[in-house]
């Protein structure tokens, strides 16, 4: 209350005393905060450069691998673009045709003919899908056939049990070519075929049946494909083969659709 009654003059000279008084305070205080501030920001900066630092650590580090990587993988592709001019060149040398891959073509079952001594399904496909006579038929269970006849819109397959189809096999784990013929459709309705050529060394019995596969040397199917079942071997005639019956898939005779396989250019 008494500042009121203090002169104006004084009151002026106070002031200007007391802002003089306060005034280096004010100063220390902003100095002190724009260390504070300067000494933060230092820090974080220092922080920042670690953290950055680590990084280029870490992709320097990746970066080394993978080129190390690209090494290995190109010293890789070397080796298998060798081995396949080595293959090609095997395959030239003994008159083989190479080994193609395949466009699957599904086509549905439009008519069945399995008589005694004719089996063929016709299929709702043909010339009009780019389908020839020679594709080879699958489906799920192995080889079903091949085609015979291809008109406009449909196709005739012939059953693999079918006396007229005859194509180059193998045994599943040993790769000596054998002949496998369609043999017909017995009363009890298994389509079966015949085997030729078999090795005199290999041997079949009921609980150790040998698996007839598809061959590459054929030139319609790709090896491994399942043909059927050989559960027995007999001599042939001249001694140094031997022969048996092979038991097809019993689907061959009641499949609704069929897998074409037309070779990929």
């Amino acid at each position: 209350m008494g500042w009121i009654f203090i002169p104006f003059g004084w009151k002026i000279i106070i002031q200007s005393s007391f802002d003089e008084f306060e005034a280096p305070l004010w100063e220390i205080t902003s100095r002190i905060l724009d260390l504070s501030d300067y000494w933060g920001h230092q820090t974080d900066s220092k922080k920042t450069l670690i953290e950055k630092n680590r990084d280029l650590s870490r992709i320097q580090s990746d970066w080394h691998i993978q080129k190390l990587r690209k090494s290995e993988l190109e010293t890789e592709l070397t080796r298998i673009n060798n081995l396949k001019a080595h293959i090609r060149a095997i395959e030239s040398s003994i008159g083989l045709d190479p080994s193609m891959s395949y466009r699957p073509v599904i086509a549905r079952i439009s008519h069945r003919s399995l008589s005694a001594w004719w089996q063929s399904l016709t299929v709702r496909k043909g010339v009009q899908h780019n389908l020839y006579t020679g594709l080879g038929a699958i489906n799920r269970d192995g080889v079903v056939g091949r085609l015979s006849n291809v008109s406009s819109r449909s196709s005739e397959v012939q059953l693999a049990s079918n006396s007229n189809f005859r194509i180059v096999a193998s045994f599943r784990g040993d790769n000596r070519p054998v002949t496998f013929q369609g043999g017909g459709i017995s009363p009890g309705g298994r389509p079966w075929g015949m085997v030729f050529d078999v090795p005199h060394d290999l041997q079949a019995s009921e609980k150790n049946p040998l698996l007839l596969v598809s061959s590459e040397l054929g030139g319609t199917f790709p090896h491994g494909l399942p043909i059927g079942r050989v559960t027995s071997l007999e001599e042939s005639g001249d001694g140094l083969f031997k022969n048996g019956k092979v038991y097809l898939p019993f689907s061959i005779s009641n499949i609704s659709e069929v897998t074409l396989l037309v070779p990929a250019i």
